[in-house]
């Protein structure tokens, strides 16, 4: 069975786990959470051995991430609204026009015609009956999330068995991150073509269940769906917070002057904070769909009380550092991209150099840097304006549990995202422009270190049982059966 997941922008380390874990689908259950586990397990080829799945883009991660100048970021934009639906146009195109046909297992494979989303045969698990007889076009499943979100729609018209992945709902997105206008012409064009996205794919897959029960609102009952959170890859992640600090903090106090002189060799603005203050990590895109107004005003009030100078250390190993005039503060690292990073180097421009000592900026970070930070963070920062709960659910929350940080969520209560913090235990949230109720928790979250870890654990547990591909697999395995059922035998 052939499966291709189509998206204007190559999917993260999320999306790689996921085709991983489909290509080793002849596995059994135990074996590939066991296999997940280890490194190594994520070089290796299963292609031959599962089901044929791989992504379809037209941009790489790696360009998308590099795009800083207008006219990089403009001819992004082109890939995304032109290029990429040519592409699907013509790869699903061919595809319908040439009737491609593919053996069992048992015959000779044919080569397939040319096409932007690739070849390829494979055998599945014996519960499936792929094999049992030729295969067509009807037996393979075309995923399109809505980057780009027309994209899915397309699809429909040249391809029997679409899944609609919404990753966001439009035009509802563009209304609530101040871009659009409710009631205009674009606008009801637009909820048009979700209207019937929904109407026409196979199967509709929805990350939270909140997200789903606002479409309904809009567009009436969708009976074709389907909620499977988007995840995170649980290779990349193998030790739990507890197995990974053990004496951390400790560690942590002993190697402070050698960490800060390294640090002052470079061009990065990281200090740590009196005691190795938490890391407060945001890593992502940083939207019009994140709420940074209470985070801002925040670090503003922190600002007009001033700055002391603090011992931290013992021993030979005595060192002063400057640090905001409050109780405690932590130190946040901000690895971002998107159209509130200039805003936010236009706020810390204006704040002192002891305040700006606490906060490091940075851009995109290629797989293996991402897998450092993630891991060295105690906690995730998530964002979310009024409005946006409707619409969007955060993926960053998903690796940050992964890597075992506790979630700092600023967003509604009434959210898929809080309903997952409550859930797992993780984390701590305060509703948007709440400075003070941020500034209780982030004192919380520096002065409570066996609380903290708890709350680490909570989430790694937590999202390593639910959260990780080779548990969501089994949903996405059911999803395909239903919307290719005519390859698979009750």
């Amino acid at each position: 069975m052939r499966i291709r997941f189509w998206s204007s922008v190559e999917g993260t380390a999320f999306m790689q786990g996921l085709m991983r874990e489909l290509t080793a689908l002849r596995c059994d259950a135990g074996t590939r959470r066991e296999a997940g586990r280890v490194k190594d397990f994520v070089s290796r080829d299963y292609t031959a051995v599962g089901f044929d799945a791989r992504q379809c883009y037209q941009i790489s991660e790696a360009s998308y991430r590099s795009a800083k100048s207008a006219p990089a970021r403009l001819f992004l934009r082109f890939q995304q609204y032109v290029a990429y639906p040519v592409q699907l146009i013509a790869a699903l195109g061919w595809q319908r026009i040439a009737g491609v046909m593919r053996p069992s297992a048992s015959e000779a494979a044919p080569s397939e015609p040319p096409s932007a989303s690739g070849s390829g045969s494979g055998a599945v698990r014996k519960r499936s009956t792929i094999n049992d007889q030729p295969s067509t076009t009807n037996h393979d499943v075309c995923v399109v999330s809505t980057n780009t979100f027309y994209a899915p729609l397309l699809a429909t018209y040249l391809h029997p068995n679409v899944v609609h992945l919404v990753y966001d709902l439009f035009p509802e997105a563009m209304i609530h991150s101040g871009k659009w206008m409710e009631g205009t012409f674009k606008v009801r064009i637009v909820r048009w073509i979700t209207k019937q996205t929904l109407k026409r794919a196979k199967t509709n897959v929805f990350l939270g269940q909140r997200l789903k029960d606002y479409v309904v609102s809009i567009h009436g009952p969708v009976a074709n769906a389907a909620i499977i959170p988007i995840g995170a890859d649980q290779a990349l992640f193998s030790a739990s917070p507890k197995e990974r600090l053990g004496n951390s903090e400790t560690l942590k106090v002993e190697n402070l002057k050698s960490e800060t002189d390294a640090r002052r060799d470079s061009d990065s603005l990281e200090i740590l904070t009196p005691h190795s203050a938490p890391t407060i990590l945001y890593c992502g895109n940083f939207g019009n769909m994140h709420d940074s107004a209470t985070l801002f005003q925040y670090w503003k009030n922190t600002a007009g009380g001033g700055a002391r100078e603090v011992e931290c250390g013992n021993g030979d190993e005595i060192l002063k550092i400057s640090a905001p005039n409050i109780s405690a503060f932590p130190t946040f690292h901000f690895y971002c991209s998107g159209p509130k990073q200039a805003e936010l180097e236009a706020v810390l421009s204006l704040f002192p150099v002891d305040l700006k000592k606490q906060i490091q900026l940075g851009g995109g970070l290629d797989q293996a840097a991402w897998i450092a930070a993630m891991e060295s963070a105690d906690v995730g920062l998530v964002t979310m304006v009024p409005g946006s709960e409707t619409v969007v659910m955060p993926s960053k929350t998903y690796s940050a549990m992964m890597a075992g940080q506790a979630i700092l969520a600023i967003a509604p209560e009434d959210s898929d995202l809080i309903d997952l913090i409550k859930a797992a235990g993780c984390g701590w949230f305060v509703e948007p422009g709440d400075v003070d109720g941020l500034a209780r928790v982030v004192e919380a979250i520096c002065t409570d270190p066996e609380g903290l870890l708890e709350k680490r654990q909570n989430a790694y547990l937590y999202a390593q049982a639910h959260l990780g591909q080779d548990a969501l697999v089994d949903d996405w395995m059911r999803v395909l059966r239903d919307t290719a059922a005519a390859c698979f035998k009750p």
